[in-house]
């Protein structure tokens, strides 16, 4: 919906951050000044002169001659569209300032702080809400003793299964270490199908070898050697019972070398079934001292007949020889486990008799003698009644397909081969196959039709209710319609695919059993296990949202929660009935039962199950106490009671009391104030497990919460072991103030006091700072007594169009090394400026000194007009010409500095003003030619002389072509006097009305120098940089007795001057850092900032850019950045031992907050060293001397600095301080310098480090990673080892990496991988940034940034957690997390399964798959991409802080992912703004747009636009001045608003306000987006039209549509 836009002013406010036309000329560097004549000068003493008299005092830089330009690098202009937008955009703002400001939904905006921002990531992390009492009360209960799990579908049996498996396995390697012979395990299964599925479960969640075992592979498994191997490589086999059972029998394995027996769908242990016979055969009447296996059984009833339940039930205890345990309360499994909410009766027709169509009869007649054609026929005549007589034709036209009819002969031919038919024999059914296929392909089938004639009542009943629930609902919605057969299942999905019969909103899909369909000979349903999993994932992700099912859905397939199920054809059983009710589990989901109308049997089996149900619900409920799943719900009272006199708490200084009882209602209450979102309950989850003298209790809570877990006493009940853990962890909560003295919840005004620190600064909040313009270095005046000299000499001198000579800058102190940089000349003219420091100083006396000054002064007097009065021990420097020495000569290798020094030069130059040139002297040619002249009276004008013309004199007109001059004299005299002789004379009318000049001198071709300084600056259109010829005479200009050669090089003196000044005053920056050893190139880089708006990656448009500045602090600051964040992470991970991950943030947060670097760094001035003027030719001379003539220089020392840049800047100097850190040849770093850098920004005693080695040497391993290893743990870093290449030597630490917070901790007594995933975020994120910047040079921040994302991003991390087998190692509790996972790893494998086929199809090899398989994929469970983290962050304490080790396991493992970062352009690309850019651009090809960004106050609480916001912060300050400083960021379309967002920084603004735009825009066509926005717009090339007349421009990226558009960061 379009925002009401303001009227569009033709102006541009002034507080707008879009510069007007005269913004582009606010500085010296692009400022052209006109002076009037009128205007008096003043000369050096202050007195004003009469200009025409004392032209002389004008200097070579004055502006006044039109050929004196010093045009900077033209920034893109602000066209007078854009000024009417911004305007229109202030005007919109001020019309919805009440808008903004209000905040209809505050609750949820809960201040938008960086803080905030950082606790909200960690709550929105998926929290477990569903009750895990019962399932780890079962898990202690099944170590205890064998054991029957009665649970309901989808409550997390076989997470516990794994739990079971898990613990087994590790005692087993606890018994192997103590020399016990070895045991394995086996998790059994009844159809092949959940060989795959649970062993795929198993491997997920694993880290130990697993077999799977099935019918398949039955010749394979009937060796000893077979099951000797496999005995031998594994811990677990999930196999059929059949398998076990003859492996049993043949003794390959026997019953003692079992230590879990795991029976899946326990129920079918009766009668002969393999799970009855292993238990009769071969687990009772043990022999003595035989080990017997623990046995796990697991079903969601024990009852599969229509027998008494009760004697089921105790049948199935017998023959498992174990007891069954089952929830006492079921409402404990209401937040897991949601029963159908309504159940319904679909009643239909009866059935008619069994009847044939006449397609039926003739097929019948062909081929019903044929054995293969019996059961088709058979299926063909019941389906004419059970479905209708079109299914039943229908079945017959897929039967005999065109492709199929081959094979059904192939098949017919093996069957009369196999029963030794002769050949007549064979040769009629052959024929009468044939004619019945052809009598097929000719039947006129007709089309099916919700019609009694065509369907059955049964069919017709089922589509009713389909269209019922899936016409106009969401896309949420799963049904699963059960039939009995395979063939009604692909009938009836066929049928509803049919054109007549498609329901809006319903993609149907068949589940059937796997196996060959011989029934159907339709070679395309031979339904296998890839199938059955192909289907339930696209179920799951809503490709497919009904399918039909035949019993294999009922059990054991992990299908996703339905919310219709619909019994097509009805159960038999209670088990069937439980099964299929259990896959409606979607909350107020439907079960309807289909029941033939007058069909008593039918309603006999629904009464029958129902009652049969309540019998095993009394079953269950008559358990044993100990033989049920409580949850540990008590009456605490009694309890309590029973267990005498227990502890208490009481505050002192209000009385509040804290008992056992009261301790649950307070800890409940303190839980559920944490922060959350609305749609979650936070609770307390307390595991119990047995201990000696009874039971002891661990408490756990969320996340977000300061105090994470706590161990009770041991008691002799569990109720009473609960109530202290809640106790307990009460104390530590009050403790940490996080209770208050009333025992009231007080966290939450803790975070939001942390969340109003004031953390983030403004990017538009400006401030006005003094400037250094000189660095200390010059300021060091005296007398010279030794100088040390610096070469400046040009890689390719030929660029200057004339020889030149290099040049000496001699200084009191050495000079750094400064980096080469270049030098613009012209059009394809440039070169780099090398600065080579001399060895050695050089001694000086007072004559020398004098000759350097006396040079240096004329250079500064006849290049430059600046005639100055100072004394050796005044000038800061002085400049020397080299002797027989050129450019490329290496002054490395100087060894006596003063022979290379032109002291005949300095000599003569100190004796001569200037050339004597008396007209009455004889000159020869060879006089005239390569002389320097200056023009004593305009400054401007420089010439070098070529020769004498010899065919010229001097009252001869200025020939044509010569540049004008621009004096006023010149333009005042008559056409006929405008000579050779007047030409050369720049006195003003009177002055030269009082002059003569002879008219019989000889006249000089010479060359007019162009008087550009800026050299730094490439931009050189339309600017002078050729010398122009012209004729002078000599007699009114100075003859300098500077060499021309020298001159040439001094005339680049200026832009060199500047850029050391620059390269000296960032190192000073450094110095008060205390980085001294920081290189002069980068450190120049950090403290650069080239425009107003550098930080704007997003936005090409360069506010104020200040021309020839060379590279600007973004790159530094990106790597600075990531560089800060990994030592404050590091510092913060070895200082604070006890804090949690949400915590170890917040400090983090407060180290390296812009705010506190901006306010560290006005602590020491950093900001006076920052660059952010351009080269000035009023700046560059030496200050402190006394200038005698020419025009005075009044240098700016203030400037402009956004708060943020200069903390920007800060991370920058960081970025330098790690690109300035020493590397040796095997690639490692030494840090030092940029720990150091870190330390100095931060100035924080969370920081204190002065070298890399410190981190190591604060660091106290806690004694949980120093215990003993068991045996468990000890395995698992073998094993790692083999598989990653590093050995731990804390085996703890590794067990630790991948311990998942739902892992109770007193199972290990380890804590989670929080803190070490904490850690090694940080880790990984630094290598992957340094790999970016160094493999990518010259991409900018916001390309970089993107593409880190790519490497760093819980989609690839994810993945590489499941290439490395991560998900196998961890330990957790939770079964959303067991089937989260499974289901990413099947995609996983899946994807890259087709990657490498896809490699192999293209010619290549396997290994040389497109490695961005993982992009299309599902996000991972969060957990995944941890565990790589923590694993990281293991590794690096493991190895005593080694970066190397992390270095090279993303050498090994990340890196061969992003060899080709082209590959992640479209992934980069996902950031919302450059999204909205390619949509705009490439879908609506529209010109016209725009995103504006503006900095307002609101009031407190935010805007309407900020629940779009991305993140954000609010300061304290703000908040006391009554407003809050927003950034409101609009999408402009054609002049109007479409959308808007507010943040608290543009960045986010932009984001939010994308992402808004981008939804609006989702599905609007092109041609709706041009009729509501009167958009005319055509992109073609690099130009663009647009309706809104001449001159319209737009706002974005100009691109060709018709080419492939690529836009990366800045391009946006």
């Amino acid at each position: 919906m379009e925002e009401h836009a303001g009227p569009e002013a033709a102006i541009l406010p002034s507080d707008t951050q879009f510069a007007s036309a005269e913004d582009d000329l606010n500085s010296d560097s692009t400022r052209l000044t006109f002076s009037s004549p009128e205007i008096p000068q003043s000369t050096s003493d202050g007195s004003p002169v009469d200009k025409e008299e004392d032209a002389s005092d004008q200097d070579s830089d004055s502006s006044v001659k039109k050929w004196v330009l010093n045009e900077p690098r033209k920034p893109r202009k602000i066209s007078q569209k854009k000024r009417a937008d911004a305007a229109a955009f202030e005007a919109w703002l001020e019309q919805n300032q009440q808008k903004l400001s209000r905040c209809p939904n505050k609750p949820s905006l809960d201040e938008e702080k960086s803080v905030n921002l950082l606790v909200r990531d960690y709550e929105n992390k998926k929290i477990i809400t569903s009750p895990r009492d019962y399932q780890l009360e079962l898990f202690e209960l099944a170590k205890t003793q064998n054991t029957i799990a009665v649970l309901d579908t989808g409550s997390g049996k076989t997470l516990i299964a794994a739990l079971l498996l898990r613990w087994t396995i590790q005692n087993e390697l606890e018994d192997r270490a103590q020399g016990q012979p070895k045991r394995i395990s086996f998790f059994l299964v009844d159809k092949v199908a959940l060989v795959f599925q649970q062993h795929a479960v198993l491997v997920c969640n694993l880290d130990y070898p697993v077999e799977k075992l099935c019918g398949e592979m039955i010749d394979a498994v009937s060796s000893r050697e077979f099951w000797k191997k496999t005995f031998e490589e594994n811990m677990a086999i999930v196999c059929t019972a059949e398998i076990l059972a003859s492996c049993l029998h043949h003794s390959f394995i026997r019953m003692e070398q079992i230590n879990l027996l795991v029976f899946d769908e326990a129920h079918h242990t009766k009668k002969n079934h393999p799970y009855a016979r292993i238990i009769k055969e071969f687990y009772i009447n043990p022999k003595e001292g035989e080990k017997r296996p623990r046995i796990l059984g697991m079903t969601a009833s024990p009852v599969d007949a229509q027998i008494d339940p009760r004697k089921a039930a105790a049948e199935l205890e017998t023959l498992l020889h174990s007891q069954i345990a089952t929830i006492a309360n079921p409402t404990t499994l209401q937040q897991t486990v949601c029963k159908p909410k309504q159940e319904i009766m679909v009643s239909y027709d009866p059935k008619p008799s069994d009847w044939e169509t006449p397609l039926h009869q003739s097929l019948k007649a062909l081929i019903g003698g044929h054995e293969l054609f019996r059961k088709p026929l058979i299926f063909s005549r019941a389906a004419t009644a059970e479905l209708g007589p079109w299914c039943a034709d229908r079945y017959w036209q897929l039967f005999f397909r065109e492709a199929d009819s081959i094979k059904l002969e192939a098949r017919t031919e093996m069957h009369f081969v196999r029963e030794s038919a002769s050949s007549q024999t064979m040769n009629e059914h052959m024929e009468q196959l044939r004619k019945a296929a052809e009598l097929v392909r000719n039947h006129e089938f007709s089309r099916p039709a919700v019609d009694r004639n065509l369907l059955s009542s049964k069919v017709t009943e089922l589509v009713f209710t389909l269209q019922q629930h899936f016409r106009g609902v969401d896309s949420n919605r799963r049904c699963i319609v059960f039939v009995k057969q395979r063939n009604t299942a692909l009938m009836l999905a066929d049928l509803l695919r049919q054109p007549e019969m498609e329901i809006p909103g319903l993609e149907v899909g068949v589940l059937i059993g796997a196996g060959n369909a011989t029934d159907s000979g339709n070679s395309d349903t031979k339904f296998g296990f890839r199938d059955q999993v192909l289907t339930v994932y696209k179920f799951k992700r809503g490709e497919l949202n009904c399918i039909f099912a035949t019993s294999v859905a009922e059990e054991g397939l992990d299908i996703p929660d339905c919310n219709i199920i619909i019994r097509f054809d009805l159960y038999d059983t209670l088990i069937q009935y439980i099964q299929s009710r259990g896959r409606a589990r979607q909350e107020g989901s439907l079960y309807v039962h289909m029941l033939e109308k007058g069909n008593g049997e039918h309603r006999r089996k629904m009464q029958q199950n129902k009652l049969n149900e309540d019998a095993l619900r009394r079953f269950c409920e008559a358990l044993p106490e100990d033989r049920k799943l409580t949850g540990h719900n008590y009456t605490m009272d009694y309890l309590l009671r029973k267990g005498g006199v227990q502890r208490q708490y009481i505050v002192p200084e209000t009385g509040a009391k804290l008992n056992y009882k009261q301790s649950l209602i307070i800890l409940a209450s303190f839980v559920a104030s944490l922060p959350h979102p609305p749609e979650i309950s936070l609770v307390p989850e307390y595991v119990i497990t047995p201990a000696p003298g009874g039971f002891q209790c661990e408490v756990l809570l969320p996340s977000v919460s300061p105090v994470r877990n706590a161990t009770g006493k041991v008691h002799t009940t569990k109720a009473v072991a609960k109530c202290s853990a809640a106790f307990e962890i009460c104390l530590a909560l009050i403790k940490g103030k996080h209770l208050d003295a009333h025992l009231q919840p007080a966290f939450t005004k803790q975070l939001h006091k942390m969340r109003n620190a004031r953390l983030a600064i403004s990017c538009r909040r400006k401030g006005e700072y003094g400037m250094l313009t000189k660095p200390k270095l010059w300021s060091t005046l005296g007398e010279p007594t030794q100088l040390y000299a610096t070469a400046v000499t040009l890689t390719t001198p030929a660029a200057l169009g004339r020889s030149s000579t290099p040049l000496l800058l001699m200084t009191r102190q050495s000079i750094p090394q400064v980096a080469p940089f270049p030098l613009y000349f012209g059009t394809d003219r440039s070169s780099e400026v090398r600065c080579t420091p001399i060895p050695g100083p050089l001694e000086v006396g007072e004559e020398d000194a004098g000759r350097l000054a006396a040079f240096t002064l004329k250079v500064f007097c006849d290049v430059f007009s600046k005639e100055y009065e100072a004394t050796t021990a005044e000038l800061p420097y002085f400049l020397a010409p080299i002797r027989g020495k050129d450019h490329a000569f290496d002054f490395t290798a100087v060894k006596h500095l003063r022979e290379i020094i032109d002291w005949n030069t300095l000599g003569s130059v100190q004796e001569t003003q200037r050339l004597p040139y008396d007209l009455d002297e004889h000159f020869d040619d060879g006089f005239f030619k390569d002389k320097f002249l200056v023009d004593p009276w305009d400054g401007s004008r420089k010439f070098y002389t070529r020769g004498r013309r010899h065919d010229l004199k001097p009252t001869d007109p200025a020939p044509d072509g010569v540049v004008q001059p621009t004096s006023r004299a010149w333009k005042l005299l008559p056409q006929e006097k405008r000579d050779i002789l007047n030409y050369s004379v720049s006195l003003w009318s009177k002055s030269r009305a009082r002059t003569n000049f002879r008219d019989d001198q000889p006249v000089v071709e010479a060359e007019l120098l162009p008087t550009r300084r800026n050299l730094l600056d490439e931009n050189i259109e339309d600017v002078e940089t050729d010398a122009k010829r012209c004729f002078l005479i000599l007699e009114p200009l100075n003859i300098s007795p500077l060499p021309v050669d020298v001159v040439a090089m001094a005339l680049n003196l200026p832009a060199i001057i500047y850029r050391i000044d620059s390269n000296l005053i960032a190192l000073d920056g450094c110095k008060v850092l205390g980085l001294e050893g920081i290189r002069a190139n980068l450190a120049l880089e950090a403290f650069t900032k080239d425009s107003d708006n550098s930080d704007e990656h997003d936005n090409p448009e360069k506010i104020n850019f200040q021309s020839g500045m060379g590279e600007n602090y973004e790159r530094h600051e990106f790597l600075g950045d990531s560089f800060l964040k990994m030592a404050t992470t590091i510092s913060i991970y070895t200082l604070i031992p006890d804090k949690d991950e949400c915590e170890y943030h917040i400090e983090r947060m407060l180290l390296i907050c812009n705010q506190n670097l901006f306010a560290n760094a006005l602590s020491v001035k950093l900001e006076e060293h920052i660059r952010s003027q351009s080269f000035s030719r009023r700046t560059w001379y030496p200050e402190g001397l006394t200038l005698k003539k020419g025009k005075r220089t009044n240098p700016v020392n203030k400037h402009s600095l956004a708060d943020k840049s200069i903390a920007d800047v800060c991370e920058a100097v960081i970025g330098a301080a790690y690109l300035s850190c020493p590397r040796s040849e095997d690639g490692s770093v030494d840090f030092d310098l940029a720990v150091r850098a870190v330390t100095a920004v931060t100035n924080n005693d969370r920081h204190r480090m002065t070298c890399w080695a410190d981190y190591f040497a604060a660091y106290q391993k806690p004694s949980w990673q120093t215990a003993p290893a068991n045996s468990t743990q000890q395995d698992m870093a073998d094993r790692f080892a083999r598989r990653l290449g590093y050995a731990f030597k804390w085996p703890r630490l590794l067990r630790c990496a991948f311990q998942h917070p739902t892992y109770p901790n007193m199972y290990e007594k380890l804590p989670s991988y929080q803190r070490l995933e904490f850690l090694g975020d940080a880790l990984l994120d630094m290598v992957c940034v340094d790999f970016l910047f160094h493999r990518f040079p010259g991409a900018d921040p916001q390309w970089l940034t993107e593409h880190k994302m790519a490497m760093v991003s819980n989609q690839f991390l994810g993945c590489l957690a499941v290439m490395l087998g991560f998900n196998k190692a961890m330990t957790f509790c939770s079964p959303s997390i067991q089937r989260d996972m499974g289901e990413y790893v099947t995609e996983i494998e899946e994807a890259l399964r087709t990657a490498k086929e896809d490699a192999v199809k293209q010619g290549k090899e396997e290994g040389e798959f497109a490695k961005d398989f993982w992009v299309h994929c599902s996000r991972p469970p969060k957990c995944l991409p941890d565990v790589v983290e923590a694993y990281v962050g293991a590794v690096f304490v493991d190895s005593e802080y080694d970066y190397g080790v992390v270095q090279k396991f993303f050498d090994e493992r990340v890196k061969p992912f992003f060899e080709n970062m082209q590959l992640y352009d479209t992934f980069a690309n996902k950031h919302p703004v450059t999204f909205l850019a390619n949509l705009m651009t490439n879908k609506f090809r529209c010109a016209d747009w725009r995103l504006l960004v503006k900095e307002v106050i609101l009031g407190d609480g935010g805007g309407e636009g900020v629940e779009g916001a991305v993140g954000g912060e609010t300061t304290a300050t703000s908040l006391a001045m009554g407003g809050t400083p927003q950034v409101v960021c609009a999408v402009r379309v054609h002049g109007r608003t479409l959308t808007h967002a507010v943040a608290a920084s543009s960045r986010y603004a932009k984001m939010a306000a994308a992402k808004k735009a981008l939804q609006m825009l989702e599905d609007v066509s092109l041609e709706k987006f041009r009729e509501e926005h009167a958009c005319q717009c055509i992109i073609k090339g690099n130009t663009k039209e647009s309706g809104s007349g001449p001159g319209s421009e737009s706002g974005s990226g100009e691109v060709d549509v018709e080419a492939k558009v690529e836009l990366h960061g800045s391009a946006i």
